[in-house]
């Protein structure tokens, strides 16, 4: 039976990603941790516009039933893949062995 935690889901994604990401040098990983990073930022804006346009239009659409649910769909839609950067993020940067510091630049590399 699968383990529904978070710390099973990124278990099972980090040994998933584990062939793909082996053959990267540390170079490589970074830059694969920063884009992930960056998307999950984007992603979690997008879930959180999401909400805030599904909270706004509860009142004024309360008869219009269809759009609401579209609306909802909108949102939980983008907290999925919110939800699945965040797993990606956090299985890579579990192999980096640090999460980097990001600025409007790039990278920082601290550990």
């Amino acid at each position: 039976m699968r383990d529904p935690s978070l710390k099973g889901q990124i278990t099972d994604l980090s040994e998933k990603l584990d062939p793909l990401i082996a053959p990267l040098d540390h170079d490589q990983l970074l830059t694969l941790v920063t884009e992930a990073i960056r998307e999950y930022r984007r992603l979690l804006q997008c879930a959180e516009d999401a909400h805030q346009q599904w909270e706004q239009a509860k009142p004024a659409l309360a008869s219009e039933h269809c759009r609401l649910k579209e609306l909802e769909r909108i949102y939980l839609n983008a907290l999925k893949s919110y939800q699945a950067q965040m797993n990606l993020v956090a299985s890579l940067t579990e192999r980096l062995g640090y999460i980097p510091t990001l600025d409007q630049e790039g990278p920082t590399d601290e550990e």
